[in-house]
């Protein structure tokens, strides 16, 4: 990319050039002049006089809601049962060592598989010669 300045700042200039010539075309294109300005109603609206609300009209604290301590103790039992759990699974033998051992186990207990027969010259060729005949249509029915 060093080596091909000249080629990116043309590139540049020329979607600087395109930029320029859109905003220049949207800024030549007449546009209908807004109908009425919003500005003196809101400014109106605004120079009213109207009651607001005093800091006697906030709430009540609700009532129902846990307090700081109640969540310190919630946090402090979820913490303790972590680690109730995290000291039950450290107490738990570790499974995956000898794995050796495990696969001679299995394969110890799988049963053989059948053994392999190769079939007979004669049934193979009885056997294509019936599916040829079977693979036949049948004849046309003459009217």
């Amino acid at each position: 990319m060093n080596g091909c300045r000249a080629k990116y700042s043309s590139l540049a200039a020329a979607i600087a050039l395109l930029a320029s010539v859109a905003a220049g075309q949207s800024m030549a294109s007449p546009c209908a002049p807004p109908a009425v300005s919003p500005a003196p109603g809101a400014i109106a609206a605004a120079e009213k006089s109207a009651t607001r609300p005093s800091f006697a009209s906030i709430p009540a604290a609700p009532t129902d809601v846990r307090t700081f301590q109640a969540w310190r103790g919630a946090i402090a039992d979820a913490r303790h049962a972590g680690a109730e759990t995290a000291a039950q699974a450290a107490a738990e033998p570790w499974t995956l060592s000898d794995t050796q051992g495990f696969v001679d186990r299995a394969l110890a207990e799988a049963a053989p598989p059948a053994p392999m027969t190769t079939p007979a010259e004669g049934a193979t060729d009885a056997f294509v010669r019936e599916m040829i005949r079977r693979a036949t249509p049948p004849p046309r029915a003459k009217h």
